[in-house]
């Protein structure tokens, strides 16, 4: 067993670049892979043995790859969504947190109603979004580009997350814009203001499933 040079790394690196991986976790995992496989060989085969890598791990393979993490990490995360409700497993740390947040919107209620108490709880998730970009930025890798010396790879629950953001507010948004007017004019127009605070408990708790799911440990589900 060897240590590969820098410069056999770097021909690792450069040929994972071009396969423009999408997550962090198969491009580690991929090059340990590599690393340990190479280390094995002596410096006469490194090149036969890096070709039958290439070989092993095409871009089809990879792109398989790729669709059965996402499958994993929606899992984990639905498993994290799921159990979201379980205050009382939290500790008391976090029971005092939701506490805090219980009162401070006590005032929001009584002031403006169930309608402000609802934007207040959209603005609530936009910053819990906003907070997630700026702090988990390298993990979201955000990039329009697709050149291999520009595209980086992201992580695959951070990518989970966001895209759930989105989703869940669009879906709660709707309902909070459409059941009112649907209402209007009907024997059910006073549920109005009860459907509106149950969106508003939907987005803050969507928060609190946002502040814990960013701290989850990365996924290492890749088995080669």
């Amino acid at each position: 067993m060897r240590t590969l040079s820098e410069t056999e790394i770097q021909t690792i690196q450069t040929r994972l670049d071009r396969c423009l991986i999408a997550y962090q976790e198969i491009y580690d995992e991929l090059l340990d892979h590599y690393i340990s496989a190479l280390e094995q060989v002596p410096v006469e085969v490194y090149l036969q043995k890096k070709e039958e890598l290439d070989n092993t791990f095409s871009w089809s393979v990879i792109r398989g790859m790729e669709k059965a993490l996402e499958k994993s990490a929606r899992k984990e995360f639905l498993r994290t969504a799921r159990s979201s409700y379980k205050i009382w497993t939290l500790g008391w740390k976090k029971l005092s947190i939701l506490l805090v947040v219980g009162l401070l919107f006590t005032p929001v209620f009584l002031l403006t109603g169930p309608e402000g108490t609802y934007i207040v709880s959209a603005l609530v998730l936009f910053s819990m979004v906003g907070f997630s970009l700026y702090f988990n930025k390298t993990k979201y890798g955000f990039s329009w580009s697709l050149a291999p010396g520009v595209h980086k790879p992201r992580y695959v629950l951070a990518h989970q997350f966001f895209g759930s953001h989105v989703f869940i507010f669009g879906i709660t948004n709707l309902f909070a814009q459409l059941l009112p007017k649907l209402l209007e004019n009907t024997s059910f127009a006073y549920l109005t203001p009860y459907f509106l605070l149950l969106f508003s408990m939907i987005l803050l708790t969507f928060c609190w499933v946002i502040f814990n799911a960013i701290n989850l440990k990365t996924l290492k589900l890749i088995k080669y």
